[in-house]
């Protein structure tokens, strides 16, 4: 699903040029990463007060969604699986599938998720 479009007057398409030395370029972007931001919002942050949209996610946190995006993909495939062998199951095709073996890693997967959701829920 696409995301919505944003109306044209919230739209940023223009770009502000300063010229600053090599050094002052590093310290913005330093001064950035250490406050979370992107050079953009940060610099937005610091000349207009402005409240950014997002934090840029800490390394740790970063991992921690990485872990939550593979967890859904993993939860995706043992689900078509489980529907699969159910599908044989039913039609004859195959005789022993132990549904509880199933249900019992997905249980597990979804305990893993919610450890994951903790962590990100209290500022990791």
């Amino acid at each position: 699903m696409a995301r919505p479009q944003k109306e044209t007057d919230a739209k940023r398409n223009v770009t502000i040029r300063v010229r600053v030395t090599a050094a002052e370029k590093r310290q913005i972007w330093q001064l950035a990463a250490d406050a979370g931001y992107t050079p953009s919002d940060y610099m937005r942050l610091k000349t207009m007060a402005s409240t950014p949209l997002r934090q840029v996610p800490t390394p740790d946190r970063a991992v921690l969604l990485n872990l939550m995006a593979e967890l859904g993909k993993i939860g995706s495939n043992v689900n078509q699986i489980a529907h699969a062998l159910n599908y044989f199951r039913l039609s004859g095709q195959l005789a022993d599938v132990n549904s509880e073996d199933i249900t019992r890693s997905l249980d597990k997967l979804d305990g893993l998720t919610g450890q994951v959701l903790t962590l990100l829920e209290h500022g990791h």
